[in-house]
């Protein structure tokens, strides 16, 4: 027989867990939003679900996460566009957000990943990096080492990817992610060593036409 007190304490365990998971669901900050990363420490816009996320040198620098996103704490709007400049490092490019997630779990919403499998595939997935239907580019046209500037735009179940201002992939969804628990961005990484910086995000219709981006917005400070 359980007794009172193993059971009290199942029930305190439970309550804490899921006030542990509250506290990483809820937003600290709203939108537009936009984060240079000149800090030294990530602060409270960012929960890391693991890996090795770190700020250094005015950029946010991921050596290997293993797939363990690194989540921005905001809830995002159906109708969401995005800018980010990214960095990979030595000979593999392989790098990815993730896009519309429920704020915990790797693959809980779109994931577009740029030179992954050793630079042989890039790919907007939804809901599983390996999904059968995902749309792909082979090759991925993405020389090793060259930093990129990206722009994904999402309406309704349309997806746009823009990479260094041309149109690099795009999708529709017609049964599209969005609302509670699909309603937040992620930066990822596997092994690779790359850095991103200059992240902006916008509602839609607040957003600049593509090559006129502003850092106007909520800032994350040191």
């Amino acid at each position: 027989m359980i007794s009172r007190i193993s059971l009290s304490a199942c029930f305190a365990a439970a309550a804490a867990c899921s006030s542990g998971m509250a506290d990483r669901l809820e937003p600290t900050v709203s939108l537009p939003y936009a984060d240079r990363f000149d800090r030294k420490a990530l602060g409270d816009a960012w929960y890391p679900s693991g890996g090795h996320w770190t700020v250094q040198e005015g950029q946010l620098v991921s050596t290997g996460a293993h797939n363990a996103p690194l989540f921005l704490k905001a809830a995002l709007p159906d109708d969401v566009v995005l800018e980010v400049d990214v960095r990979p490092q030595g000979r593999h490019v392989d790098a990815k957000v993730e896009l519309m997630t429920d704020g915990l779990r790797h693959q809980s919403g779109y994931v577009f990943v740029l030179g992954g499998w050793d630079n042989t595939i890039s790919t907007i997935a939804r809901l599983d990096e390996h999904e059968r239907g995902r749309v792909e580019k082979r090759p991925t046209t993405i020389r090793p080492g060259r930093d990129t500037h990206w722009r994904i735009e999402k309406q309704g179940g349309s997806l746009r990817w823009f990479v260094d201002g041309e149109l690099y992939l795009e999708r529709e969804d017609p049964n599209p992610l969005e609302g509670p628990g699909h309603d937040r961005f992620a930066f990822g990484n596997w092994k690779n060593h790359v850095a991103y910086d200059n992240l902006q995000i916008w509602p839609f219709d607040d957003a600049p036409s593509r090559g006129a981006s502003t850092s106007t917005g909520t800032s994350v400070r040191p």
